[in-house]
């Protein structure tokens, strides 16, 4: 006998006329899940192809079902084909890319080798993945905006903005009566999204050690301060043993970067809230709200194929140089730390990257600095923008973190007068060095 193979998400086998119609079910399945399916007839559930008998009118039967059951409508390709041994069987292959197909008024959706009826719950989010850009559908909830921020952050990527009615139409930032989106008010000055870090003091969250809040300003200027932030986490420890010097990181930040730029890009943005970081004595926890794209199986989200589900906001990340198509983020954290790493919940997706040991940071004694009133939130923010980034000049320490020239010097001299910072630079090229 001759065998086609298995069954998939992408094929199924029924072995005659009589089960044409939960094949056509089934090809409408494939269709809501993958946008192509084929169903073979004459042929049983274990690929092996029993023949049937093929009239002078079995395929035009087979096309007026197809019309008269599927909605919308589709252009299948019909095809007689035979074995070696003379056994005719039938393929029907389809593809399509309209938002839902119906088999009889009732939708379903393909899970391995099963049809699964959709609920409302299930349909609404298979509408969402296939034909929705909430960020450029949504009104944002004020019209009066800057993008001064933005246009700073992305010249320093060497892309020239120009914040008018071209810049904003060609990026999608505004609707057909010209009204700005959400996804311009994410980008904009006037964002008013909290985003914040939050630390605990052992591994629950039943003792709240810091909140620091990054948002209020354009996301991609948070994103990116979260992620100056976590690095001051960051430490490593040595061994020395028989000569040899090993180095671990406590985490890897590589990880993180992909886990928190995933999270700002693919929130469920539609209920403004945000995605948060926190911080335990043993790992760190990123959180994000909705779910992995409707179309996209658990197999495909962990292999890291990639299928953004806000598109315009995906685009933006790109354009200021944080995120690429290539959804090498997933891989990079399955990799480090696992598929267990990765949790999803009702409407929750938390990222868990495990410390390598117990840390002592230097950050819980600025905590304390805070606490006593010596130092402010600026003030550990500028501390910190300039242990990492040596050689910067007092300007862009401004643009980086939102805050004005004279108040940022301002605060330099605070943090050099109290024995937190020195330049070890001159005019010309700085060199600061955090004590």
């Amino acid at each position: 006998m001759t065998n086609i193979g298995l069954e998939s998400e992408t094929v199924e086998f029924k072995s005659g006329m009589g089960q044409m119609d939960k094949g056509l079910l089934g090809l409408t399945a494939m269709l809501n899940r993958h946008n192509h399916g084929t169903v073979y007839i004459g042929v049983d559930d274990q690929g092996e192809v029993v023949g049937m008998q093929i009239g002078k009118d079995t395929l035009e039967k087979i096309r007026n079902r197809i019309d008269s059951m599927v909605l919308p409508k589709c252009l299948p390709d019909i095809d007689i084909l035979h074995t070696e041994e003379g056994k005719g069987y039938i393929r029907i292959s389809c593809s399509g890319y309209a938002s839902a197909y119906s088999f009889n008024g009732r939708y379903y959706v393909r899970n391995v080798t099963s049809n699964v009826s959709m609920t409302p719950e299930m349909l609404t989010r298979m509408l969402l993945s296939k034909g929705m850009d909430l960020p450029k559908m949504l009104t944002a909830p004020t019209q009066e905006m800057t993008f001064s921020a933005f246009a700073r952050y992305l010249e320093t990527r060497n892309v020239h903005v120009r914040t008018d009615k071209g810049f904003y139409e060609s990026h999608g930032m505004t609707d057909a009566d010209g009204r700005f989106n959400v996804l311009a008010y994410l980008l904009s000055d006037q964002n008013n999204v909290p985003m914040q870090v939050v630390m605990f003091e052992g591994t629950d969250k039943r003792s709240l050690s810091h909140r620091t809040d990054f948002g209020r300003r354009s996301l991609i200027i948070s994103a990116g301060l979260v992620l100056d932030h976590m690095q001051s986490y960051q430490s490593t420890k040595v061994l020395l043993k028989d000569g040899a010097r090993k180095e671990t990181d406590l985490f890897d930040m590589e990880a993180f970067r992909e886990a928190w730029i995933n999270a700002c890009v693919h929130n469920d943005w539609k209920t403004m809230v945000p995605p948060s970081v926190f911080v335990f004595e043993d790992r760190i926890e990123v959180q994000s709200y909705g779910s992995i794209p409707f179309m996209l199986s658990l197999e495909e989200f962990y292999s890291g194929k990639s299928m953004p589900v806000n598109k315009s906001l995906f685009d933006m990340f790109i354009l200021a140089d944080y995120s690429e198509q290539s959804g090498h983020g997933i891989q990079k954290i399955v990799g480090s730390y696992g598929r267990q790493s990765i949790s999803m919940g009702e409407g929750i997706i938390t990222v868990t990257l495990p410390f390598s040991f117990i840390p002592d940071h230097p950050r819980k004694h600025a905590f304390k600095e805070i606490e006593k009133g010596l130092l402010n939130k600026s003030d550990i923010g500028v501390l910190e923008y300039l242990g990492k980034n040596r050689h910067v000049k007092i300007g862009q320490v401004g643009e980086a973190l939102g805050l004005s020239v004279p108040a940022v010097s301002k605060i330099v001299s605070k943090l050099k007068s109290n024995g937190y910072l020195v330049n070890e630079g001159n005019n010309r090229l700085n060199s600061w060095r955090r004590l």
